[in-house]
């Protein structure tokens, strides 16, 4: 019988499901202080495994499968030896709502006009809003969080350009370019969307020259990886008026310090890296959805799925 070791948050009912679901599977839960005997024994680890025993995790002779909860794995692949898989695939739902709902706040005026209504103002002297439609947008990454906001954006109207490491046709964008190349089309973008995994070839892969080639009314998000620019070129580019607005769930540098100007700055709107996260319920429900099919792919002896690590 494998011996699974769960620290991904689970319920009750959750645990229980999954031991019917598995009899042939011996589950033990990270409430359950038994997992640190039966760590040998491991055939699989669901979850972040606790950081007491990340650099044990080579040792374990047994495993055949960590499972992440995230779609980033920097730093995980050389810490162990058996196949790692990330959970990519099951946040580009919730992010890329995040987006055209922050770009609608920004386009919308919706923050100004939450103001009037603390302040109970009636003016509808607000300015001109703006659309997603007949936009240009330049999404950099064109994985599951890039494409699924790519189709949500044509579907607005927006026309598309992906930044890949390969190019090929993808759902959703108009065209495809190789990530070495964004330089020759950033000018053209009314948005630019960060949704790229953080690597050697990501980070800062932005800097300030970016941001002055930039339209000055554009508009930056980064859902992906904050240190794929660092926050100083950030700074400095709205405080040289480079670009017209940031929105920034990701930064380099987390929590953002006090001290930064975008506190203040009513051009940037800062989120505290939640875009993706599971308060979205149907995110907890595809990343259990993607889990199973490992686990039933461990029982079977079938391919695991989204392995990183080959």
């Amino acid at each position: 019988m494998k011996t699974i070791l769960v620290f991904e948050q689970t319920s009750s009912e959750k645990q229980n499901e999954l031991i019917e679901k598995y009899p042939d599977f011996h589950f033990i839960f990270g409430d359950d202080p038994a997992w640190k005997n039966a760590l040998n024994q491991a055939s699989a680890i669901i979850g972040f495994p606790p950081e007491e025993i990340r650099d044990q995790l080579k040792e374990l002779l047994m495993l055949e499968l960590i499972q992440l909860p995230f779609a980033g794995y920097e730093g995980w692949p050389e810490l162990v030896d058996c196949p790692l898989a990330n959970a990519s695939g099951i946040y580009g739902l919730a992010i890329s709502e995040y987006i055209i709902g922050a770009l609608l706040s920004v386009f919308r005026h919706f923050e100004q006009l939450r103001v009037q209504k603390k302040q109970k103002v009636w003016n509808r002297q607000i300015g001109n809003v703006d659309s997603i439609s007949g936009k240009t947008i330049l999404i950099l990454g064109c994985g599951d969080v890039g494409g699924t906001f790519a189709r949500k954006a044509k579907a607005l109207g927006a026309r598309t350009i992906g930044a890949a490491r390969s190019v090929r046709p993808i759902e959703g964008f108009d065209e495809v370019i190789p990530l070495d190349d964004i330089e020759s089309v950033i000018g053209q973008a009314d948005i630019v969307v960060g949704a790229l995994p953080s690597n050697s070839g990501t980070h800062h892969r932005l800097n300030l020259e970016h941001f002055k080639a930039m339209k000055s009314d554009s508009v930056f998000v980064n859902v992906g990886r904050g240190d794929l620019v660092a926050l100083s070129a950030l700074e400095q580019a709205m405080k040289e008026n480079q670009i017209g607005h940031m929105i920034l769930d990701v930064c380099e540098i987390e929590p953002l310090p006090q001290e930064s100007p975008f506190w203040d700055d009513e051009r940037v709107m800062i989120t505290p890296h939640i875009s993706g996260d599971f308060s979205l319920p149907r995110t907890g429900v595809l990343l259990w959805e993607l889990i199973e099919k490992n686990l039933d792919a461990l029982r079977d002896g079938r391919p695991l799925l989204n392995i990183v690590n080959r």
